[in-house]
């Protein structure tokens, strides 16, 4: 939630008079921070969400080791670019809803740097409260492959993908988009415009078009016109329509796991080779997303399941693999 989008919901309760009670708000650190910084900042972010689990979570201030080598690899960033970054975050505070829907203002979010130079760590402080909300990071791109989150040159291209995650998982009778006013554009991509039609042109096209040559979740828009009397229609809000293409199904092992175990319960998969007997066999799944062999009956122990979906992923990637009605 963003804080214009906060706002319309407070003046809409007040307006209809009534009381209702508060609602849990999850602490999206993607909603609420990385819009106002670049590329690099966000791509820093989503590293220190890989290295959370060393941190002390009970205390209010911790340490975190950062190994340049392994931050290089995975970041595609340079050793000043990490630097640099790390230092501009150091000098921004940011306001977010916590859980009981109160504001918490003006947090920094690194308040210390320890750089060595000629050593390959950086030393970096953070508060237990923004070290909480950077771990939403690695849960909201749960099933985005690393490398292609990395390759993408767009800080709006990554700040939407989240969005179309919470999209994708609306249950089956809820549409499958998201409406927002320009207020809540603003506040979503960090922009300060005061038309949508700067927003289009200048955020949704570019990240559109990013997107739908990268094999990840795209989207589709409309802007909604309205008029005020005379003079011409304005436009006051888009809707965001996701759009899933086959590719994205292939963008990863982990999203491809995901989707066939929910479209291929009660179907059977062929071509599949058993690395172990080298046979070819028939593979079901079950309602509770496991394999099994289809003419044996024989359910697969953790690790030959692990090895027939890797066999699966590439007979899929190649284009071979074949799904039968049961």
């Amino acid at each position: 939630m963003t804080l214009a989008e906060w706002n319309e919901k407070k003046a809409k309760e007040l307006e209809e008079q009534k009381k209702k009670p508060l609602q849990k708000i999850s602490n999206n650190f993607i909603d609420n921070t990385i819009n106002k910084n670049n590329i690099n900042a966000i791509k820093t972010v989503f590293y220190l969400a890989t290295i959370l689990d060393k941190f002390n979570f009970d205390l209010r201030l911790d340490s975190l080791k950062i190994d340049l080598n392994d931050m290089l690899k995975y970041t595609e960033m340079t050793r000043q670019e990490i630097r640099n970054n790390l230092k501009m975050m150091q000098e921004t505070s940011i306001t977010f809803i916590n859980e009981k829907e109160e504001w918490e203002k003006y947090i920094v979010l690194i308040p210390q740097i320890s750089i060595s130079y000629g050593s390959n760590f950086i030393t970096i402080d953070l508060y237990s409260k923004i070290a909480k909300l950077i771990v939403e990071v690695k849960n909201n791109y749960t099933y985005i492959d690393t490398s292609v989150l990395m390759s993408l040159k767009s800080k709006h291209s990554i700040r939407i993908l989240p969005l179309l995650e919470k999209i994708k998982g609306y249950d089956a009778h809820i549409g499958k988009r998201k409406t927002m006013s320009l207020n809540a554009l603003n506040d979503f991509f960090g922009t300060k415009y005061k038309r949508i039609a700067d927003i289009e042109r200048r955020v949704l096209k570019p990240a559109q078009k990013e997107l739908d040559n990268s094999p990840t979740l795209t989207f589709i828009y409309q802007v909604h016109m309205e008029s005020f009397g005379r003079g011409r229609p304005r436009a006051t809000s888009v809707t965001i329509d996701l759009i899933i293409r086959p590719e994205y199904y292939l963008s990863s092992r982990k999203v491809f796991i995901e989707y066939t175990r929910t479209s291929c319960i009660g179907k059977n998969i062929l071509d599949t080779i058993d690395k172990h007997t080298h046979k070819r066999i028939t593979i079901s799944i079950s309602t509770k997303g496991k394999l099994y062999d289809r003419i044996s009956g024989e359910s697969f122990d953790a690790k030959r399941a692990n090895e027939i979906w890797t066999t699966l992923y590439e007979f899929a990637k190649d284009g071979k693999l074949g799904v039968l009605e049961g």
